[in-house]
């Protein structure tokens, strides 16, 4: 097996310094701002060259000479968003047996790290035309690795200490945002014998030499994903086939990994890959075997990937009902809510069991539609009987559940507990009874985050082996409390703007990084926000988060894949329910749920209820 690497010494001698780079789909030249950067304009090193800064744009002013003083900090801490991974380079490489959810797994950690620790992060993909040649990859990862830091922060530690700037010093590290660079695959059958593919102990070991050798440090990691039950894995089969799937490509897909297996050699724990840094990730968290994980930044990829799974997701989003400070254009306070935000509430609490609760069911095409309930029920007692039922506590007899559904006890085919539930129909304008799964709400601490969820019912469901779900449930989190403007709280932007015209000023130049006069940033909602998005994406069950503006706009762009320097331009309106679906295998979805007063007040206009402008636009 012939070490992966670069073609001849070209690309370890050539400079890439002043050359137009691509990360990412982000052109990088001179003064662009790298990314994770919120800089676009550049600092200025001793040669005379422009390069992107590490410090937010309102802060600037902040660090250059004045009479008061005329010898000023030059490179101010580093925001908790601006972090990033310490400087370090990084090699990681996802490896195991096809469909385990892989490719999601290292996708959502690319999207973490960069949101999170403003990190540059790319992932290269074996299977993808640019590398399809162990030479190719092996070049486009040195050139990735090795291209030298040319921050600000870089550049003004090698002037004092009198390094040369064209010298890339091995021995030094680096303090810029450092670089990730995730080694995936699109078509684990096809790359399986790549020397990049890491599924025997040759590879990996020459990959380990191949990291060794360039002219920088570079850390690698290897993470495998390790599911032992079977069911679960065929459950992602058909996920990733589809709905047009017959037995026979279900079988064959089957075959091929159970071939693939044949030859894929796990990591192995009897000591002659210590010295490798690796990770086992067993049926997704509930095992993690760990070997030579050190350092901050492999810690914290340990703990998101030990929440992180390729399961079906459900995010419901919505802001408070309309606060008294939303009618005065005020921002921050605890202000309580309107008579708008109260009709908006207590219509939450009805859409919500409706909406969210229930049971994801599905239309028996091969029962009888003359078969009574409670034969159906009789068939799904009997063992191997795999027809699905109709519960005989619902209506629809056409809407079934699986035998094995969690919602029902395995004994008897009923459902379990408090799993029956009525709901509102808007449509019909009656209640009827549904089979409900246990869902998950979460709401700041603030008083107009609470009220509007005050009206959601909690009922207690019984779950198998006997286990208690007190339904919604609030969970209140600091965290997820409104962005606080400091001395700014309870003022309009037009206060602001009159009164505070310099803070102003400074705030539209920098919005993500720009903090309220003793108060915080949007940079800082990003650190808050951090340990609560490790706790989300654990989840199963469908979770609704009331919470605020901004708060929201940091939420709703991690999860839907914006970069964080767009989350404070997103809108989320006032009395709108934004409900975003995901999993391992499709595309993500989004849909949106507007207030409508006449689905209970049969006198009220049809259509969306209108809603006076909030004056948040600008938070």
């Amino acid at each position: 097996m012939s070490e992966p690497g670069r073609s001849g010494e070209e690309s370890s001698s050539e400079s890439v310094r002043g050359r137009s780079r691509t990360l990412d789909g982000m052109t990088e030249q001179g003064g662009e701002a790298w990314p994770g950067d919120r800089s676009a304009s550049g600092a200025t090193s001793p040669k005379g060259k422009t390069y992107p800064k590490h410090f937010v744009k309102s802060q600037e002013h902040l660090l250059k000479e004045s009479a008061y003083n005329p010898e000023p900090t030059t490179m101010p801490p580093p925001s908790a968003g601006l972090a990033g991974a310490i400087g370090e380079r990084h090699v990681i490489c996802f490896v195991g047996l096809p469909a385990r959810g892989k490719q999601f797994m290292a996708e959502r950690l690319c999207r973490y790290l960069k949101f999170f620790h403003g990190a540059q992060c790319r992932i290269f993909d074996l299977a993808a035309e640019p590398y399809e040649s162990d030479t190719a990859l092996g070049d486009a990862l040195s050139r990735y690795l090795e291209e030298e830091d040319e921050t600000a922060t870089t550049q003004l530690l090698r002037s004092l200490e009198g390094i040369d700037e064209d010298s890339l010093d091995r021995l030094k590290k680096n303090v810029d945002s450092g670089k990730i660079a995730i080694l995936d695959t699109s078509d684990a059958f096809r790359t399986q014998r790549r020397a990049w593919s890491g599924s025997s102990k040759e590879t990996r070991w020459a990959m380990h030499k191949f990291c060794a050798s360039l002219r920088v440090r570079v850390k690698l990691l290897f993470i495998e994903v390790i599911v032992t039950d079977s069911t679960l894995v065929r459950r992602f089969l058909k996920q990733r086939l589809g709905d047009g799937h017959d037995q026979q490509t279900l079988d064959a897909a089957e075959a091929r990994i159970r071939d693939y297996g044949r030859a894929f050699v796990t990591i192995q724990d009897d000591g002659s890959e210590d010295d490798l840094a690796y990770v086992k990730l067993i049926n997704y968290g509930d095992k993690v075997v760990t070997n030579r994980i050190r350092g901050f930044l492999l810690m914290q990829i340990v703990k998101y990937l030990s929440h992180v799974h390729p399961n079906p997701r459900t995010v419901y989003i919505c802001r408070h009902g309309q606060s008294q400070y939303n009618v005065c254009q005020k921002i921050g306070g605890n202000p309580s809510l309107t008579e708008s935000g109260e009709k908006f509430a207590s219509w939450l609490g009805t859409w919500v069991p409706a909406n969210i609760w229930p049971a994801r069911c599905h239309r028996d095409e091969d029962a009888s539609s003359s078969s009574s309930k409670k034969e159906q029920q009789q068939r799904a007692a009997k063992k191997g009987d795999t027809k699905r039922i109709a519960p005989p506590d619902c209506e629809e007899s056409d809407w079934t559940l699986e035998p094995d559904d969690e919602a029902l006890d395995p004994r008897t085919g009923r459902p379990l507990f408090g799993r029956v539930f009525r709901v509102y129909d808007t449509k019909t304008r009656e209640s009827k009874p549904v089979i409900i799964r246990p869902t998950r709400l979460w709401t700041s601490t603030l008083k107009r985050t609470i009220d509007t969820a005050r009206h959601i019912p909690h009922p207690v469901l019984e779950l198998r082996g006997g286990v208690v779900w007190h339904q919604m449930l609030p969970r209140v989190y600091r965290n997820l409390d409104e962005i606080f403007a400091g001395e700014l709280e309870g003022m309009t932007y037009a206060e602001i703007e009159a009164n505070f015209g310099g803070e102003s000023i400074l705030r539209k130049i920098d919005k993500l990084g720009y903090r309220y006069p003793r108060g915080e940033s949007y940079l800082d909602l990003v650190a808050r926000l951090d340990p609560l998005m490790h706790e989300l994406e654990s989840y199963t069950e469908p979770l609704l988060i009331v919470s605020h503006q901004a708060t929201l706009r940091v939420v709703y762009a991690y999860l839907v894949g914006y970069p964080r320097a767009e989350a404070p331009k997103i809108e989320i309106p006032l009395h709108t329910v934004i409900r975003l679906d995901w999993d391992g295998w499709n595309a993500f979805s989004e849909t949106r749920f507007k207030f409508e007063e006449a689905d209970f007040d049969a006198n009220a206009p049809e259509g969306p209820t209108p809603v006076a402008d909030d004056g948040q636009s600008f938070l």
